[in-house]
């Protein structure tokens, strides 16, 4: 939405809907959509498929992650350079900041086509009705989801629900009130017409919009627009999405390891994603991963450097070493249970850790990176390298050097550094065609066990302990390990918000939410300080004799200003000032 966003140029190339028929909503490059094309039957079609497309700038590549992963309680700065996110460098997180620029003009361009689908499609003749209704509710519920994301990041920002087709500069921001407001109408609005299962893979559908607006509400509960039944709405409809899952062919998959199973991205317990595919028209692939608008990165964003492991060579199962965020010692202990008395037993009761984290690596070139030297008897398929969550003793070690297909690279907490420590799998991709290359899955955003933890939350604000407890539980049941399932079940006592932050960030690490569920819940400050360690440049690795860097200045640079993202520079020139800056950050 380049124009709304005050310049000149036309909007962006989007991309229209040639078919309803196969399985992905597919796209071919159209020219400018203009209401005379907008009230046609193919246009209403294009805008609905632009607006999609743009949830893949918006997500998939490391901006989207970044965004709202780095600088919590969850991940710190990994190897690589970003934009201040990791640690709030304010000589980087300000209104220059190239991420924060492209985000906002993504959410915005995407904001304009969903206006001019709803504007236009009452004009279009030749269309079913219901069909276009169906059209209709689709863009209000994807139009929600970026003023979602846009009022949580920004605060107040510019609300515009009609559809811009000429240059202008007349735009300021609207109070968050009048922003949420907005979202929940469009929310409720697409309840009445929006159907119960997806035509294709990706699309929106009933369940979508139900989460979501529990979501919304429990959001705005603990926000200045707080209005007084937002916990007894958030409640109210995502119990009504649990109790009715099975309506919309949702419910939970009965094993962890099956939500994020290679394959099973538009499985029963996912809501909302973002689709992929291998054409480079389609989504921006690359040989290389670089490049190209909208590409899926996640696969590559979380993984450390396996690469410079003795006797492993990078691979296309191991994936792309990229570094964007390396996981926080909160993280990892997380899924560590009270129960578990000795470190032994730790991570053995919640299998979440063992099912997302990656902690093993094979030999898969013997002789790489030292490993001649490390272990000259290493073969293809043995172990090299182990991350073992606990320290490990002289014993042990002395056990693993005397195998008789020698040692490996023994990891534990005090050696792990940024580059060499446990990273979530959640979106690997080994079905790449090159080591380098993005991923072609699709990319979940929503998914019904968050849906129990927001009816959880919700319920505890307003004072149904038992109703809460129930929720958290099915989601801890599914995650024992067999015969462990009590040890997994909490009771009313245990509830209160830093448990249920802890229970989400077990269950939803790294899925585009931390950012925003800490700001949310007060607790973004407080958390950064007390679980971010404080980075050190030089700190044993688990690789003898290599030193790494660790940690973040997250905590001490972070400020009470930062509960929100600084408004794009530009934005605010090309309106002469009537968008502000967010205070705190450079005017």
């Amino acid at each position: 939405m380049k124009k709304i966003l005050l310049t000149g140029s036309a909007l962006a190339l989007l991309l229209a809907a040639s078919s309803c028929s196969k399985d992905t909503l597919d796209e071919t490059p159209r020219s400018v959509l203009v209401p005379s094309f907008l009230g046609t039957p193919e246009g209403v079609q294009a805008g609905l498929a632009g607006v999609y497309s743009s949830l893949r700038n918006a997500t998939a590549d490391q901006g989207g992650s970044i965004f709202i992963s780095q600088g919590t309680d969850e991940f710190m700065r990994g190897f690589a350079s970003t934009e201040g996110f990791e640690d709030y460098n304010t000589g980087a997180l300000n209104g220059t900041n190239g991420n924060i620029t492209n985000t906002w003009s993504t959410y915005y361009r995407a904001i304009n086509t969903a206006n001019g689908v709803i504007q236009y499609a009452g004009s279009v003749q030749g269309v079913a009705p219901a069909t276009l209704a169906q059209v209709v509710a689709e863009a209000k519920v994807l139009r929600a989801w970026f003023y979602f994301r846009l009022v949580r990041s920004f605060g107040d920002v510019p609300l515009t629900l009609s559809f811009v087709d000429t240059p202008t500069k007349d735009f300021s921001r609207a109070p968050i009130a009048d922003v949420y407001s907005a979202i929940v109408k469009d929310l409720t609005d697409a309840l009445g017409t929006i159907s119960n299962t997806a035509a294709q893979p990706g699309r929106v559908t009933r369940a979508t919009a139900l989460h979501m607006l529990g979501q919304v509400h429990l959001t705005r509960a603990t926000s200045t627009a707080k209005q007084a039944d937002d916990y007894a709405k958030a409640a109210q409809y995502s119990e009504e999405l649990i109790r009715d899952a099975s309506k919309y062919g949702k419910g939970l998959e009965a094993d962890p390891a099956d939500v994020f199973r290679e394959g099973n991205e538009n499985g029963k317990e996912v809501l909302m994603n973002v689709q992929f595919n291998t054409d480079p028209t389609f989504t921006g692939i690359s040989d290389n991963g670089a490049g190209g608008a909208g590409q899926n990165q996640t696969n590559y964003l979380f993984r450390g450097r396996y690469d410079l492991l003795p006797n492993v060579a990078r691979s296309i199962v191991y994936g792309r070493p990229f570094g964007r965020l390396t996981s926080t010692p909160y993280l990892l202990n997380s899924y560590i249970l009270p129960s578990e008395t000795t470190d032994r037993q730790w991570r053995t009761t919640d299998t979440r850790y063992s099912k997302w984290f990656s902690t093993l690596w094979l030999v898969n070139s013997p002789g790489v990176n030292g490993g001649t030297g490390f272990n000259p008897k290493a073969v293809v398929g043995d172990t090299a390298a182990w991350y073992a969550g606990r320290e490990i003793s002289a014993a042990e070690r002395a056990r693993i050097a005397a195998r008789p297909n020698g040692p490996y690279v023994v990891g534990t907490p005090s050696t792990y550094t940024t580059n060499f420590s446990p990273y979530i799998n959640k979106f690997d991709d080994a079905t790449r065609p090159a080591a380098n290359t993005s991923s072609d899955r699709p990319l979940i955003l929503m998914r019904l066990s968050e849906t129990y933890l927001i009816a959880a939350e919700a319920n505890m604000y307003l004072g149904n302990l038992t109703k809460a407890r129930d929720f958290i539980n099915v989601v801890r049941r599914r995650a024992a390990a067999p015969g462990k399932t009590a040890q997994m079940e909490i009771t009313e006592s245990q509830l209160n918000i830093d448990f249920i932050l802890d229970e989400r960030s077990r269950e939803l690490a790294g899925e585009q939410l931390r950012w925003y569920d800490l700001v949310r819940t007060g607790k973004l400050i407080e958390r950064v300080k007390k679980y971010v360690p404080a980075l050190v440049n030089s700190k044993p690795s688990p690789i003898p004799n290599v030193t790494d860097n660790y940690g973040s200045n997250a905590a001490i640079n972070i400020q009470p200003y930062h509960v929100l993202r600084p408004i794009p520079r530009q934005e605010i020139d090309r309106t002469s000032g009537k968008i502000t800056q967010n205070p705190g950050y450079p005017q």
